[in-house]
């Protein structure tokens, strides 16, 4: 009777002592139910081997096996996927919302399109009356808010090149923040954790860290037999191994670059890469990860795919594959044509006769009075080098072609001619308006001219004095298609068509970053969810548990009173 009131005591006591602990960690449960990375904690119960007395079994009760996390690796991992997905979409959508806004029709008009129109519009209006000044003003004008606009546009997209550029700085301090801690929580489990009783708080900590690692760059993870963890890049680059973790830096000179360095980027600057140096004290160690980042996802991917990346090959700029690279390149050609082919065209027909930068074709018509200005312009635009001013020779000269412009930027040592792009008539009288009559002539003595004459504008008809070639005007340039290419960019139409579809590009890619951050948030709100039907703390079932487990604790407590007062009758039952 004896042995069988304290083995009553002893099944009670294990039980009291269980379900205590259970209600503890229940209570632990809804303590962090706000806690970010807390996993939802269990206890581990399990029935204790019985005890076979002849034909009879006895049962010994309960006991605890750990407290563990309820945590899916497979769910984890996907919500890892999810997270760095909503991050390269969240940080192409921010950029190209800024990248649209120079394109908005919401705004004034001052935007590309509009100058062009109203550029078109001023010579159309000046070819009916070509010595009127106040229409030739309205010319200069809208020759000068066109370069303004492109100007300012490219400007615009060079400056978030930049931006971004920058911001990969801080993102690269953070990543080798987030893996300098991940290996450090790999160090405190190895050495903290205790056979099969794993340090739950770590583990929730260190899954913690590797979300946050997740919004920067996408990685894998290894789980190790010692606890530890190892994360890696696709190409199995370790970011940490063990205890160790591996700092990333940028550079502007990579041990990797060609003969020459990497173009620029747009504002004339050397851009970043990623890079590892695996030595130091060695010239040539930079292990370059950029393009491998750009490929895969987090703010880092969504950062460099807006920026551009860089080829080994790459000559120019607009050479770099990135969404505002895409953008600035058409502006690059919109302003190339018109250093180029309306140059060709305002210098005239005759430009091959010129002598010492004289373009004996594109004269000054006489105004009203019959005066002529005293400084001659004989180029519309042209752009300036920055560091000496204006080229000597653009401007003046006529660029045959492309092939010309880019020789001129490259002897100038400036990479683009939109955010240099000048108009160079400042005075209204200096717009040549007709053409020189003379064919040949090449002193600007012996230029003949007419007042009147608007053939600039309009263009020359065949059988004229000029021959009996047609010759186009600056107001037929509109209607004009022509390819253009330039870096990952080419396109066939007039100018205007062209700015078009560079505003269509755009809306397109900046719609398309939006409709791809909607689905990545969706889908990763629905790993979320499941994820914390699994890990998280619902208050309603632990608040259940809570009550049930306690009244399991005063069932165990009761039976341990039971006991004690059979216990106490027979002693004085024997007394």
């Amino acid at each position: 009777m004896g042995n069988s009131i304290s083995s009553l005591l002893d099944i009670s006591g294990r039980a009291l002592a269980v379900q205590g602990q259970v209600v503890r960690v229940i209570g632990n449960n809804i303590a962090n139910v706000n806690t970010p990375g807390y996993s939802r904690r269990e206890v581990d119960i399990s029935t204790i081997d019985p005890t076979q007395v002849g034909e009879l079994t006895f049962g010994n009760g309960v006991q605890i096996l750990g407290v563990k996390r309820l945590s899916d690796d497979a769910v984890n991992g996907q919500l890892l996927r999810t997270t760095t997905e909503r991050a390269r979409t969240g940080m192409l959508d921010e950029y190209m919302s800024l990248a649209e806004i120079p394109f908005s029709v919401d705004q004034d008009l001052n935007n590309i399109g509009s100058q062009l129109s109203k550029f078109f519009s001023s010579l159309d209006d000046l070819s009916t009356n070509p010595s009127d000044v106040p229409l030739r003003t309205r010319v200069v004008d809208a020759g000068t808010d066109l370069v303004n606009s492109i100007r300012t546009t490219y400007t615009s997209l060079s400056e978030l090149q930049r931006q971004a550029n920058d911001r990969m700085v801080t993102t690269v301090t953070q990543i080798n923040g987030l893996t300098s801690q991940i290996a450090e929580v790999n160090r405190q489990i190895i050495e903290g954790e205790n056979g099969a009783q794993q340090n739950l708080g770590l583990r929730d900590k260190r899954d913690q860290l590797l979300r946050e690692l997740s919004e920067k760059v996408s990685t894998s993870t290894v789980q190790q037999s010692d606890g530890s963890i190892n994360v890696t890049l696709s190409s199995g680059f370790g970011l940490v191994v063990g205890t160790t973790s591996r700092a990333l830096e940028m550079t502007t000179n990579p041990s990797f670059a060609p003969p020459g360095d990497y173009p620029r980027g747009l504002d004339g600057n050397q851009l970043g890469f990623v890079v590892y140096d695996f030595d130091p004290t060695n010239t040539n160690s930079h292990i370059d990860l950029t393009q491998e980042l750009a490929a895969g996802g987090g703010e880092m991917a969504g950062l460099l795919q807006f920026r551009g990346t860089q080829g080994i090959t790459d000559t120019s700029s607009f050479d770099a594959v990135g969404k505002v690279v895409d953008i600035a390149t058409r502006i690059e050609l919109i302003a190339r044509d018109l250093v180029g082919r309306f140059n060709r065209t305002y210098v005239g027909p005759d430009e091959n006769t010129a002598l010492a930068g004289w373009q004996s074709s594109s004269t000054n018509i006489p105004d009203v009075a019959g005066n002529t200005s005293s400084t001659p312009v004989f180029g519309l635009f042209s752009f300036q080098t920055g560091a000496t001013g204006p080229s000597d020779t653009t401007g003046t000269t006529g660029l045959a072609d492309d092939t010309d412009i880019v020789a001129s930027l490259a002897a100038m040592n400036v990479g683009d001619v939109a955010g240099r792009l000048r108009f160079n008539v400042t005075d209204p009288r200096a717009f040549a308006a007709g053409r020189d009559l003379t064919i040949g002539t090449v002193t600007p003595g012996s230029i003949t001219a007419v007042t009147g004459d608007a053939t600039n504008i309009t263009g020359t008809v065949a059988n004229t004095a000029l021959g009996s070639t047609a010759y186009a005007g600056l107001a037929d340039l509109r209607s004009q298609v022509v390819s253009y290419t330039l870096g990952g960019v080419s396109f066939t139409g007039t100018i205007e068509q062209l700015y078009n579809q560079t505003v269509s590009y755009v809306g397109s890619e900046a719609n398309r970053a939006k409709r791809d951050l909607d689905v990545s948030i969706a889908r990763e709100s629905q790993v979320k969810e499941f994820q914390s039907s699994v890990s998280g703390v619902s208050l309603d079932e632990e608040f259940a548990s809570l009550i049930q487990f306690q009244k399991a604790f005063e069932a165990s407590a009761r039976m341990i009173r039971v006991g004690s007062e059979l216990f106490d009758s027979i002693l004085n039952i024997i007394n």
